[in-house]
């Protein structure tokens, strides 16, 4: 038997059956045979869609409708992803200037202004606290220890927000929405950097943490040569 009988049987059994045919039977019915509309071209010339704007149009004008705006949706989300590589891709090429700008660094005064001249103003984020451990502007050892305590317990980087106290003992009275913070030395033990945003979702516990954890690798090679650990 050929398709095309195939086909009307098909379609014929449906109508015999159901003489008064819902709207979901013919849905499910076209569903289950895409095909039906190859053996019934004229069909197609027949059939008016409702639309909003135009009145009734055709099905063909219909579903080039719908495929031009699937078109500038996908459009639309290519530029997005281009837009978001591209600024990746400026992070990253700031990143590794920054890394090779710390080597040059003379003294932990240089390392501290250039942290702030590329995080804060390259990068445009708030604020910036590095707390060298047993030096002049080591945090209060009891609060250092809560910190330490509560934020690094899994390892030496911590992303996410902050309390208002701990917000207060890093970074004054600047508001900080968001934070990345790490430790400083192979286990952690010479300091800490801590790079706030006034952005709730810039820093968060999902984020990739590539080119910090090389800031880190790179801070840990230039601090101590600078403090005389």
């Amino acid at each position: 038997m050929s398709d095309m009988s195939r086909q009307e049987k098909r379609a014929d059994a449906l109508l015999s059956d159901n003489e008064n045919l819902t709207s979901e039977q013919v849905r499910d019915y076209l569903l289950a045979n895409p095909d039906f509309f190859l053996f019934y071209p004229t069909v197609l010339d027949t059939l008016r869609i409702p639309h909003q704007q135009k009145g009734a149009v055709s099905l063909i004008e219909r579903q080039s409708e719908q495929l031009r705006l699937k078109v500038r949706q996908l459009q639309h989300q290519i530029n997005e992803l281009m837009s978001v590589a591209k600024q990746n891709e400026r992070i990253y090429r700031i990143y590794a200037d920054l890394n090779l700008r710390l080597f040059s660094c003379k003294s932990l005064f240089e390392v501290r202004s250039t942290l702030e001249q590329v995080l804060l103003h390259q990068l445009e984020l708030h604020a910036l606290s590095l707390k060298l451990f047993g030096f002049d502007d080591d945090l209060p050892e009891t609060s250092k220890r809560l910190l330490l305590d509560k934020r690094f317990n899994h390892g030496i980087y911590y992303l996410g927000r902050l309390s208002q106290q701990e917000q207060t003992l890093l970074f004054g009275e600047k508001r900080i929405e968001s934070v990345a913070m790490m430790l400083i030395g192979e286990r952690g033990e010479m300091g800490l950097l801590a790079i706030g945003s006034n952005e709730g979702h810039h820093f968060h516990p999902g984020m990739d943490t590539l080119l910090i954890t090389q800031l880190q690798k790179f801070l840990t090679l230039v601090v101590p040569q600078l403090a005389e650990y």
